[in-house]
């Protein structure tokens, strides 16, 4: 991973968390922040797509970069946090739209890479990693995630428009972070409760739910309890000791 220079021992990092996913699917990334040369200092702590200070930019081969982006601005007050030697933030990210149009429109091999204002004239930059998204296995639901009021409604975490039989199919979906994605915009509190031990879960909740960024939410809170330390600190938004 690489890292801008002046930032102070501060590493910004970024995995696919599937090196391979189908188009009926959705696909999702870790973000770590890492005080990897000493105490911090101020920084960000809008690690989420949401507000603004994370960037993840997708490049299929030979063409242009396009952000994954919400699909409306959200404004909220900057907020910070201090980290230890060692301590990260840690996020998940949803790869599912820039804007409210689809982020991965045909198969293919993307290069993405992450960038995050870690403090006003800091930017940290991650290495470039990649992810191949291959032809959908169901066509109906790889078309499902192709529609305004799914990509919408998913990224709302609520139903917007017709969404709401769309979100049904979804929920069935075979994949955990699919299904829970679902679950959450059909607002099915129990359902993600009782899944939350596939972390496949929580980080779809973390990703969808950015804390801070939408505050308290008893789907979050649902899958809390069973989540492993890495997850939690996703979920919380509070720094994990290295």
């Amino acid at each position: 991973m690489s890292e801008m220079q002046g930032t102070g021992g501060l590493e910004l990092r970024l995995r696919a968390v599937e090196a391979s996913v189908p188009l009926d699917r959705i696909a999702f990334a870790e973000v770590e922040l890492i005080a990897a040369g000493g105490p911090s200092g101020p920084v960000s702590a809008r690690l989420n797509i949401v507000e603004g200070d994370l960037e993840i930019l997708v490049t299929p081969a030979g063409g242009a970069p396009l952000p994954a982006r919400w699909p409306w601005p959200v404004d909220s007050a900057p907020r910070s946090v201090e980290l230890a030697q060692g301590e990260r933030l840690l996020a998940a990210v949803p790869l599912l739209a820039s804007g409210s149009a689809p982020l991965f429109p045909v198969p293919g091999r993307y290069d993405l890479v992450a960038r995050f204002a870690v403090r006003p004239g800091v930017l940290l930059e991650s290495g470039r990693v990649s992810l191949v998204r291959t032809a959908p296995a169901d066509a109906a639901l790889g078309a499902t995630l192709r529609d305004r009021d799914v990509l919408q409604s998913v990224l709302g975490a609520g139903v917007i428009g017709g969404a709401a039989p769309h979100l049904e199919r979804l929920a069935a979906s075979a994949d955990a972070a699919t299904a829970a994605a679902a679950d959450l915009a059909l607002g099915r509190t129990a359902a993600l409760a009782e899944a939350s031990d596939d972390p496949a879960v929580a980080r779809a909740v973390a990703a969808l739910l950015p804390p801070g960024a939408t505050g308290p939410d008893e789907r979050r809170d649902a899958v809390a309890p069973r989540a492993s330390a890495r997850d939690a600190a996703a979920l919380s938004g509070r720094p994990l000791a290295g």
